[in-house]
């Protein structure tokens, strides 16, 4: 972060500067005084390029502390918070969905010995929400009534045996699971069972989490159930030794890795799901000696889970350097780190982070609040140093608290501040602390999660949930059907702010679009592809009629003749590259065959057409388009070739529908165009009263969608950059013709089509609002997947002399991607 920029992010508030640090470059926030932001408006910070809008507070929800949860056990929450995206619903004002909850070890005090049999678990809760921007409440815990929570449900953990966790401190106690060293309880009946300090929380989009841990510190990943499925590998820098000893208690020291309480408090994973981001509370004992002011150089850790989803170590590595402030805010120097507390990836590489002091209602003192924010990270330009000499205890990152000056650390911003009284004051909420009351700002803020506003004029808005650790604090407390009283109610509480997040790349969104938009582009490819193939197969039916009625009656004869035809085709399977869907397109074409002599025959053709397309879950299209031809050829009675050439220029398609994600629908319209070659040759053989023509031929269709952009389903919308679709198929098969009903003429037809060439296309789709290369994707999508069966039957007579008819079926049959119907008719008029 630049001087200038974070100059300008000190504009309302009170005692915050930056301090340098030793390493050449390096820089930590640095609260001397409380840092108050009293501006009820919108403010911004820029860091590399982004820029980050905090609307402001939106509304609170405040759950009691004498709360119980699923199990019976009183409630504590928020440790950490992750909602279920795909349950997120818009209806007007009003906004609903599903939230998980993780509470940490239970009921504790540490510096008293006191530790709870608590089990492991999640507690879920439908959230509702109605944003009150305008509020006005009085001082009061009924002024926090945007966001109701009502119990439903939850998960509890068990190991690979099948066993639950408990919160018991480990001391030296130790089990062995999937090949991991864990901390485990030892005493009580948990003994054996695996000690958990539960901080971080991430969910998959297939109801897969993971969690993080404390006492380790260690990250486990559990199925949708709650059973561990693995433990991700620690760097040996980051776990707890004492006389060489793993010790993963919670009351002494260890000599190196982690502090006590100060493990994995922070997890995400990135939107696309293919890493796993984490982050240590503060600096390890090695990194940063005793002292409370030296212990800001933590390290973000970065796995990579797209393969494995518990891979033995990290593939990055960084330093952050957390902010430092004074604990009394008086002024002088600062003595203590702001650790972080929770993180959100908005990308692969940057990151909001929560960090906070540890002052607020639920200490017992009168110590001002001095610090808690959230930061915008960006790890652009930073020094990996993952699976070097660092990850050991040998080579600490920064001495005594001294970054190394070979390791450039990420940049950071302040991007919201939660010091805004005249905010909170709003929603009946307080920094007051001496006395501190009900409604006065917490100590401990550890649970973050994003969701969308949903509006298609800011659809880069998200709310911002910031949930507090009660600590289990009642009067009326009861874990294991073992009563205790607190001495201090100490509510959980969730704000919301309002953040535009240009960069944040929304999970759900992300992976509704990598499903969905190859949907809509073999939609729209085999559509035009359709168009290009009709601007050939009406005149094939043509020419097929005039073949087999050379010779006959007099309409199929030489010379100039005027025709039409239509015809109506119901899917096209075998050209959509089996993509399930219900199309109807009906078109005609009207023809001029021109006066050649002899065998010879030739003319122009005009046509055009529309229909609609729709797929179960709620795709759909328009389309309509104009086709163009011209066609020749030679037709002796031994010997046919003939060649068609045509295409459409303008294929208009409308009224485009794709099921986004959060219940919304896309829409949108483009345009395409389509070229076509055909060619045939065939070989009559005369059996009377029968006609048998082995033939062969080829078609290559070419088709092009011009990209556009989605409208309707805020920041689902699709910018599509465009699409080339190409088919080129070699047909085999022969037609019978039977000449003994006088003029009328039946026939059948039977093809092999062989798939030549491209098979598909490819395209560039991305979140059309979001300006970062995670929201992007390049697709491939396919069209003709293989080869497939033509058979066809047909009728063709004479009204007069000068007037003819015919009537043909024809059916396209895929291997393996469907059936296509069709029904074509025509006349043709010669003088």
């Amino acid at each position: 972060m630049n001087r200038r920029g974070l100059a300008a992010k000190a504009v309302g508030s009170f005692g915050l500067l930056v301090g340098l640090g030793s390493a050449a470059g390096a820089q930590s926030i640095v609260a001397t005084r409380p840092n108050l932001q009293t501006s009820d408006g919108p403010v911004s910070t820029t860091l590399n390029g982004t820029t980050i809008t905090n609307q402001g507070l939106q509304g609170v929800g405040r759950l009691p502390a004498t709360t119980r949860d699923f199990l019976g056990d009183t409630l504590g929450s928020f440790s950490a918070l992750a909602v279920d995206l795909a349950s997120w619903r818009r209806a007007g004002d009003t906004y609903t969905g599903t939230l998980y909850t993780l509470p940490d070890r239970g009921y504790n005090n540490p510096d008293g010995g006191l530790f709870t049999d608590y089990a492991g678990r999640l507690s879920r809760f439908t959230l509702t929400f109605t944003p009150e921007p305008g509020a006005n409440l009085p001082q009061s815990t009924a002024s926090q009534r945007q966001i109701t929570l009502t119990p439903n449900g939850g998960i509890v953990f068990t190991d690979a045996q099948g066993r639950r966790f408990s919160g018991l401190d480990p001391g030296a106690g130790t089990t062995t699971q999937l090949g991991t060293i864990l901390p485990s309880a030892t005493t009580g009946p948990s003994a054996g069972r695996i000690s958990l300090d539960a901080e971080g929380l991430t969910r998959r989009l297939d109801g897969s989490f993971y969690v993080s841990d404390e006492y380790g510190p260690n990250i486990y990943y559990f199925n949708p159930t709650g059973q561990l499925q693995g433990v991700l590998g620690v760097p040996e820098a980051l776990r707890p030794r004492t006389n060489g000893q793993l010790n993963f208690n919670s009351i002494n020291p260890p000599d190196t890795g982690r502090r006590n309480n100060q493990g994995f408090e922070a997890l995400s994973l990135t939107p696309d799901g293919r890493s796993l981001v984490t982050i240590l509370q503060s600096a390890t004992l090695q990194d940063s000696g005793t002292s409370q002011q030296t212990r800001a150089n933590t390290r973000i850790l970065i796995y990579d889970v797209a393969a494995n989803p518990t891979p033995t170590a990290p593939s990055r590595e960084y330093v952050l350097q957390l902010p430092v402030y004074r604990d009394n805010g008086n002024g002088q120097a600062a003595n203590r780190t702001a650790a972080q507390s929770e993180m959100i990836a908005l990308n692969d590489t940057q990151f909001l982070v929560l960090a906070r002091d540890s002052n607020g209602l639920g200490t017992g003192t009168t110590t001002p609040i001095v610090y808690k924010s959230v930061l915008l990270v960006d790890i652009a330009g930073a020094t990996n140093i993952a699976g070097g000499a660092f990850d050991s205890t040998a080579t600490p990152i920064s001495p005594n608290g001294a970054l190394r000056a070979d390791i450039r650390p990420v940049q950071v911003s302040e991007a919201m501040n939660m010091l805004n009284p005249t905010q909170l004051g709003r929603f009946g909420m307080n920094l007051n602390t001496n006395p501190a009351t009900q409604t006065t700002l917490s100590e401990k803020w550890e649970a973050m999660g994003l969701v969308p506003v949903l509006s298609e004029r800011a659809p880069n808005d998200y709310f911002l949930l910031v949930g507090n650790d009660n600590d289990f604090l009642t009067r009326q407390g009861s874990i294991n059907g073992q009563s205790y009283d607190a001495g201090i109610n100490n509510d959980s509480v969730l704000l919301a702010y309002r953040l535009t997040l240009p960069t944040y790349v929304d999970p759900l969104s992300l992976a509704v679009m990598k499903r969905t938009a190859p949907v809509v582009l073999q939609g729209l490819g085999s559509t035009t592809l359709s168009y290009a193939a009709a601007a050939t197969g009406g005149v094939q039916d043509h020419l097929s009629a005039l073949r087999r009625g050379a010779g006959t009656a007099a309409p199929w004869g030489e010379g100039w003749g005027l025709w039409l035809g239509g015809d109506v085709v119901f899917a096209d399977q075998p050209r959509s590259g089996s993509l399930g869907l219900d199309r109807t397109i009906a078109r005609g074409t009207v023809g001029l065959d021109l006066p050649f002599t002899g065998p010879w025959r030739g003319g122009v053709a005009l046509g055009g057409g529309g229909g609609s397309l729709t797929r179960p879950g709620g795709y759909g299209q328009d389309h309509s388009a104009y086709s163009f031809s011209a066609y020749g050829g030679y037709y002796g009675p031994d010997f046919y070739a003939q060649a068609i050439a045509g295409g459409a220029p303008e294929v208009n398609l409308d009224r485009l529908r794709r099921p986004a994600a959060y219940g919304l629908t896309a829409t949108g319209r483009t345009q395409g165009s389509a070229l076509a070659l055909d060619g045939e040759v065939g070989l009559p053989f005369q059996i009377e009263p029968f006609r048998l023509t082995p033939f062969a031929g080829i078609t290559h269709l070419a088709a092009r969608v011009e990209g556009f952009t989605e409208t309707g389903a805020a920041g689902n919308n699709i910018a599509y950059q465009g699409l080339t679709a190409r088919q080129t198929t070699a047909r085999f098969g022969a037609e019978l013709a039977f000449y003994g009903f006088g003029p009328l003429i039946p026939s059948v037809r039977v093809a092999y089509n062989l798939a030549m060439g491209p098979q598909g296309g490819t395209s560039t789709v991305r979140l059309a609002s979001v300006a970062n290369p995670l929201a992007g994707a390049t697709l491939t999508v396919p069209f003709l997947r293989d080869d497939f069966v033509t058979a066809g039957a047909g009728l063709q007579g004479a009204f007069s002399e000068q007037l003819g008819w015919r009537v043909d079926y024809q059916a396209a049959i895929g291997l393996r991607s469907g059936t296509a119907h069709g029904v074509t008719a025509g006349l043709r008029y010669q003088w």
